[in-house]
């Protein structure tokens, strides 16, 4: 006859010569609320257990390798966007550069369009180069032109407009009636070298009419090169559209 206690035991009381089972040892408590150390402790064991595999998933390099380049991108494309909004606006182009020769890309500043470097005389006996003056407008004018009041309006008109009237020709010329002596200054060029190159004259000879006006730019390129003077108002505005462009750009 079996005993009660003994039912589904291995071991001692059921298999002979069987060890005892983690079962002998089980204990059944009289009230469930004595188990609640052990359920706390193994919740806490629980989200311990959750928050090292989130840490770990988080720390995973194939995992954040993306984002922090991403974010890195963002933040130097910020930072530069910063620095071009708040950088002082600068001139477009400096004095020292307008008064360099050929080198600003003005209109007229090609090396091949700058004013020939060639020397003229003053009606002092001094040797300067044509270049020297610049912005200007240049006045090839034959002697015997009787060209005078063109002369002068272009004087007059040059002055107006802040920029220096040269007067060439082979020989120191005349003064033009009716110009005054400040506006004009007047230059021998022996060569012929500039009256040939601006069509003022042709196989050694003096080309009828004139005066051929050179517009010369603050960068020694030439601007226009005009065969014979326009009227007063358009003269007008072509020496102020030359003074325009040839004046440093604005702040």
């Amino acid at each position: 006859m079996r005993r009660d206690d003994e039912d589904d035991l291995p071991g001692e009381g059921g298999r002979p010569g069987g060890e005892p089972s983690w079962l002998a040892d089980l204990v059944v408590p009289d009230d469930l609320s004595e188990l609640d150390a052990e359920v706390r402790a193994l919740q806490r064991e629980r989200r311990a257990r959750a928050r090292r595999e989130r840490l770990r998933r988080l720390a995973d390099p194939r995992r954040v390798t993306t984002p922090l380049v991403v974010v890195a991108l963002l933040l130097v494309t910020a930072f530069a966007s910063l620095l071009v909004l708040f950088q002082p606006r600068r001139p477009s182009t400096s004095p020292d550069a307008l008064n360099s020769l050929g080198t600003t890309g003005a209109p007229g500043a090609r090396r091949e369009d700058l004013l020939p470097d060639v020397p003229v005389r003053l009606a002092d006996g001094a040797t300067r180069s044509a270049r020297n003056y610049r912005p200007a407008v240049l006045a090839l004018a034959p002697l015997g032109c009787r060209c005078d009041p063109a002369l002068r309006d272009v004087g007059l008109a040059a002055g107006r407009h802040d920029l220096t009237f040269l007067l060439v020709d082979r020989e120191v010329p005349p003064l033009p009636r009716g110009l005054p002596a400040a506006n004009a200054v007047r230059l021998a060029e022996p060569t012929g070298r500039l009256a040939a190159r601006y069509g003022a004259e042709r196989a050694g000879a003096r080309v009828a009419g004139g005066p051929v006006l050179v517009l010369v730019g603050r960068d020694g390129g030439v601007d226009r090169v005009l065969p014979r003077p326009p009227t007063r108002d358009a003269l007008d505005a072509e020496l102020a559209r030359l003074q325009r462009r040839t004046l440093p750009a604005a702040r």
